[in-house]
């Protein structure tokens, strides 16, 4: 099926519940054999959460902070791609490049505040037949729109909770 009549399909089916929200889990398990690596699962995937080893990791797969990284670089892709179709721009190719430095010492005790890094950086290259404009707006309806986008500016609160077992 075509991803624009996916698009129209979907946004019909929300309208029609007259609410757009979806309920997402992930539940994250620390391998206790290990110093770091935790095994994540979420809607019938599972994936590999590790430090480096100079972090005391084993490097089995990515690192946190690499993870929320790459959730919204590819939550971007996919938010141009939606968006695109839904106002028929083409699009050939679309390339996410999301970068942060963060500064770690909070972490490891060093400081009580926990300093936000200065910036996310997103660089976003894309590829079609239209023009710039339309590109420009295009991305302004996906920084609008982007959910993970929303979750890294802080719109999105959060509650902790802690349950104590024995």
């Amino acid at each position: 099926m075509p991803l624009a009549d996916t698009v129209r399909r979907l946004h019909a089916a929300i309208r029609g519940r007259g609410d757009g929200r979806q309920p997402f889990a992930a539940r994250a398990r620390w391998h206790p054999e290990t110093t770091t690596r935790v095994g994540v699962r979420f809607d019938g995937h599972t994936m590999t959460v590790d430090e480096p080893a100079a972090a005391g990791g084993t490097d089995s797969g990515p690192n946190p902070i690499e993870l929320a990284l790459a959730a919204l670089g590819s939550c971007q892709i996919i938010t141009y791609r939606f968006q695109a179709a839904r106002l028929g721009i083409a699009v050939t190719a679309i390339e996410a490049e999301v970068r942060a430095h963060l500064d770690m010492s909070p972490v490891f005790g060093l400081t009580d505040l926990a300093r936000y890094p200065e910036a996310i950086r997103i660089r976003i290259r894309v590829e079609g037949p239209a023009t710039a404009a339309d590109y420009r707006e295009l991305q302004r309806l996906v920084d609008d729109s982007c959910p993970v986008l929303a979750i890294a500016h802080g719109r999105v609160p959060v509650h902790s909770e802690l349950e104590v077992g024995s």
